[in-house]
């Protein structure tokens, strides 16, 4: 199966999110997206404390209809940080290959600084989500020594396990997570930076305010 993992504190999941996801799964043919909400990031706090069965609830409510699209609980329901790598691991074992892991270009940056980093591109593909004409660093410079396992592609990179590092341009919103948190905390409509239905549960749920 060609698998597609999107994680990420979700807090919440907005707009661009799902269409950047949308974006990256048709350009690399994926079978499914699968959204993996955080628990505890151990690379950022999370904003407003909001518990992870809500950020699970908002993507539920967000990708109804979507039959390329599904939730996950795998992070949400683990004690502790949640780190890529097992989450990796564990859908590797569900797809039966590498599964496609999906970042934003800024976390790529930082990659190196992931927990058992040196194992992450043995056992998944890397989607590196960019914007259009945005400077992009060299792969020198991100992993260093390790950049030498790789050669590069038409699209990108491909190491000597067979996974690749893929550069997908995706369309850039002028909206991120933490300015529906701020609307919200001002009591502003968040309408349309949201999903209706999600929208709704936030508000039904005073999440943020």
């Amino acid at each position: 199966m060609r698998l597609g993992i999107f994680g990420g504190t979700f807090n919440p999941i907005h707009v661009g999110h799902l269409r950047a996801a949308e974006e990256v799964r048709e350009a690399l043919d994926l079978e499914r997206i699968v959204f993996v909400p955080s628990s505890m990031p151990p690379h950022k706090e999370l904003d407003d404390n909001v518990e992870g069965a809500k950020r699970l609830e908002i993507v539920k409510l967000s990708i109804q209809g979507n039959p390329f699209f599904e939730v996950s609980s795998f992070e949400v329901d683990r004690p502790g940080n949640s780190y890529s790598i097992r989450t990796i691991e564990h859908f590797r074992g569900i797809s039966g290959g590498s599964p496609y892991f999906i970042v934003g270009q800024d976390a790529f940056s930082e990659i190196s600084s992931w927990y058992e980093a040196t194992r992450l591109f043995d056992v998944a593909h890397f989607v590196v989500m960019s914007r259009p004409h945005a400077p992009r660093r060299p792969l020198e410079e991100i992993l260093g020594e390790g950049a030498g396992r790789f050669h590069r592609t038409e699209r990108g990179h491909e190491n000597d396990r067979g996974n690749e590092i893929v550069l997908v341009d995706v369309t850039a919103y002028a909206v991120s997570s933490s300015m529906i948190r701020d609307l919200c905390r001002r009591g502003l409509s968040i309408r349309y930076l949201v999903s209706e239905k999600a929208h709704d549960f936030i508000r039904k749920e005073r999440i943020y305010r």
